[in-house]
């Protein structure tokens, strides 16, 4: 073999080994998703016992991820991270000896909850033990209780915000008057005691109604089955009469499916001269932000603006800017009036979806204000605290609105009105 062979043979060697190197060091310190779980397991019981050094173990853990993925520490959100550092220090001190599951639980969701950010939270989960109260019926015939277990609500309410990781009171609210009364674990994480049930307390037409509660799986809760909806993810509606089509989507989910249903629909659309298109995202939490790209190809858009984001990768925050899409118009287009529905459900790519709309102004936005802000956090990584199991969810990426004119705002419908009330709200426009 001669010098110039043996001398190709060791630059591809190095360039191997460097390259090697290189892969290496990104997967142990660059990668966003290094060390996330693949599958979730139950947690602890919520009533476990830890001891202190397991607490703290726990706790550093959940900081080490949050400094390690979250792009706050590097897109210099002074803030909201010396916000967490400080709750973080305070649940550190305040630690003495051994606590629960569900006092932990505690003590790390109140540090999430200092960034603000609906997508990075702490929660207990279990397949087998997640139970709620015996009878919804008394909550559908009289509202929200006054109290609970002699509580007042608005007490446990600031209680459960100061633990909830969310970006708008709104949906803060919702979220707690219509779901976490009714639930043990968050009923628990706000304090009250459930060893015997729980008692509320009703008032209506002036007189107090009180009714006690035992705690059962979700299936055995009467009155459940009345508000369980059989509504399909994805589907849609036809309304020849008034030349309006419904496209109805409950979860952003991008698949096969999804491009079929939507392509039955618009193929409809053309088949009827249908005029006004409804999108409605009432009640959607979100998924992938893709299914608004793909039903903007039924559109008459040639390029439209993308949200800029920053992501995060270890040390290196990664900026995107000035996004733009070129559309990739099917052969037949919608030119005719878009409608999108709105509640304050319509959360994460939903409300991108929205965003889309709103701010490349194709179309008019219906009903309440989104869930969560534009400019937000998301993406998440999982992972599980190494003693409790509690589950981390953690965001590795910034999104900015498209319209910075409007930066921390909700989405704002052009036509503020209630959930219910919205698509009726569309019909009066059109006529």
């Amino acid at each position: 073999m001669n010098k110039i062979m043996k001398r190709i043979l060791v630059i591809i060697l190095v360039m191997f080994l460097l390259g090697g190197g290189l892969f290496g060091y990104y997967k142990l310190c660059m990668d966003p998703y290094r060390g996330t779980v693949d599958e979730v397991v139950d947690s602890e019981s919520l009533d476990s016992i830890l001891s202190e050094e397991e607490v703290k173990e726990d706790l550093n853990f959940l900081m080490k991820k949050l400094r390690d993925r979250h792009p706050a520490w590097l897109d210099g959100s002074k803030e909201l991270v010396e916000a967490v550092e400080l709750q973080f220090e305070e649940e550190m001190s305040a630690i003495e000896g051994d606590i629960s599951v569900n006092e932990l639980n505690r003590m790390a969701s109140r540090i999430v909850a200092k960034l603000h950010d609906g997508h990075t939270r702490v929660a207990w989960v279990s397949q087998e033990d997640a139970r709620y109260i015996n009878d919804f019926t008394q909550m559908w015939d009289y509202g929200v209780p006054i109290s609970i277990d002699g509580v007042p609500i608005e007490e446990l309410l600031s209680v459960y915000k100061e633990t909830s990781s969310y970006e708008l009171d709104d949906y803060a609210e919702k979220q707690f008057y219509g779901n976490v009364i009714a639930y043990e674990p968050s009923l628990l994480l706000c304090g009250i005691d459930t060893s015997d049930g729980v008692t509320m307390t009703f008032e209506k037409d002036g007189e107090t109604i009180e009714h006690s509660y035992d705690f059962v799986p979700l299936e055995e809760v009467i009155g459940y089955e009345s508000v369980e909806e059989d509504v399909l993810w994805v589907s849609y509606q036809i309304d020849r009469e008034n030349s309006v089509g419904i496209f109805t989507l409950k979860s952003c989910i991008y698949n096969e499916e999804y491009e079929k249903v939507l392509d039955d629909f618009f193929s409809e659309v053309f088949a009827n001269d249908i005029q006004n298109v409804v999108v409605d995202l009432r009640g959607n939490g979100g998924g992938s932000s893709q299914v608004a790209n793909e039903f903007i190809t039924y559109l008459n858009v040639d390029e439209y603006d993308g949200w800029d984001s920053a992501v995060r990768f270890g040390w290196y925050l990664c900026k995107n800017e000035d996004i733009k899409h070129t559309n990739q118009k099917k052969e037949q287009v919608f030119n005719g009036d878009i409608f999108v529905l709105t509640d304050v459900w319509s959360y994460s790519s939903a409300m991108d979806f929205a965003m889309l709309i709103m701010d490349n102004d194709m179309g008019t936005i219906v009903g309440e204000p989104s869930g969560n802000l534009p400019d937000s956090y998301g993406d998440i990584l999982t992972f599980q605290m190494p003693n409790s199991k509690l589950i981390m969810t953690v965001s590795h990426k910034k999104w900015y609105r498209i319209d910075q004119t409007k930066t921390g705002e909700p989405i704002m419908p052009d036509y503020e009105t209630s959930s219910t009330e919205a698509l009726d709200k569309v019909y009066e426009l059109i006529q």
